[in-house]
């Protein structure tokens, strides 16, 4: 008999196509550090040891991948970077630490509550680079309406003046995030409010300017003679009616927030009411329930926009002499 050798088929390999990314692999390396970060944010976002403005998933996610691009660990990315009107930005601490890190050196040359001058000088480079704010222009730069150049100017004005310098000096460090927190926190958006009738109201308003249109109208009364008119005299307009006062609940809700912003001067505070009023205020007292309303207003706002770390005062180490 002829011996007979069994058929084994050949197997056949199944290639598995790689992900196509013309990018070369970047989208997919953002895909996945996403994830990470996402993984990150989720667990991050609900603890004590982030801002209000990160509690958001997607908002914290977006912070972390950005301050990983910044150099940042995901905890000081989330204590870093703020969303101001939608726009990200680093508060000056943030910029002028990023900026040491790289070898770049930033010192403060005079502070005062008038005027705050920060000089800056790039690694390798013998420019120096200074910078200089003074309370006249931040007052022409429209900053001042800020409650913190009043009670902290040196602060503010040194904000203004490192985050200037370290754009200058480490722009390539910054990453193309061209703003600072304090550059921003004034600015408001434009808005428009468009009104649309709904369908059904319009449908209701057609229908009864139909009706008056074909109900007969009433004849128009005699209008009084002239010489009844003189005799009845001018017309006087009706008195306006005075509007509604601050209510008590209004006036401890604005000395609470007040002093949560650290304005206990009496003569301060009243030039802050008066500033957002946007009238001469002697007193709280006499505010007007709309005025006291816009006051509360801007005080939640300038108390959100400060900084919540605890060392939100420090200053960077001067270089020695």
């Amino acid at each position: 008999m002829t011996d007979l050798t069994p058929y084994n088929p050949a197997r056949t390999e199944i290639a598995t196509l790689a992900p196509s990314d013309p990018t070369g692999r970047r989208l997919i390396s953002w895909a996945e550090a996403g994830q990470a970060a996402n993984q990150l944010a989720r667990a991050l976002s609900q603890t004590a040891f982030v801002p209000k403005g990160m509690t958001d998933v997607g908002n914290a996610t977006a912070a972390i991948l950005m301050g990983d691009e910044l150099g940042l660990s995901p905890i000081a990315s989330l204590r870093s970077i703020y969303v101001v009107h939608g726009t990200p930005a680093l508060y000056a601490r943030t910029m002028v630490a990023l900026a040491l890190s790289h070898g770049h050196q930033i010192w403060t040359e005079s502070a005062s509550d008038q005027a705050v001058t920060v000089c800056g000088q790039r690694r390798g480079s013998e420019h120096v680079e200074r910078a200089e704010w003074t309370i006249q222009r931040a007052t022409k730069a429209g900053y001042t309406g800020n409650a913190k150049y009043k009670t902290n100017p040196v602060e503010m004005l040194y904000a203004k003046a490192a985050a200037e310098v370290a754009r200058r000096i480490a722009a390539d460090v910054l990453a193309g995030v061209p703003y600072s927190v304090e550059d921003l926190e004034l600015e408001q958006p434009a808005t428009t409010t468009v009104t649309r009738e709904s369908a059904a109201r319009s449908r209701v308003n057609r229908a009864r300017s139909r009706v008056n249109r074909d109900r007969p109208q009433p004849p128009e009364p005699d209008l009084p003679s002239d010489d009844l008119r003189s005799e009845l005299g001018p017309e006087s307009d009706p008195e306006p009616s005075e509007p509604a006062r601050v209510t008590d609940a209004q006036i401890r809700k604005i000395g609470a927030a007040m002093r949560d912003l650290g304005m206990t001067d009496r003569t301060l505070a009243l030039q802050y009411v008066s500033e957002v009023a946007g009238r001469d205020v002697p007193s709280r007292s006499d505010l007007t329930r709309d005025e006291a309303s816009r006051l509360i207003d801007q005080l939640e706002s300038d108390l959100n926009a400060l900084p919540t770390a605890s060392d939100d005062t420090d200053w960077p180490p001067e270089p020695p002499a």
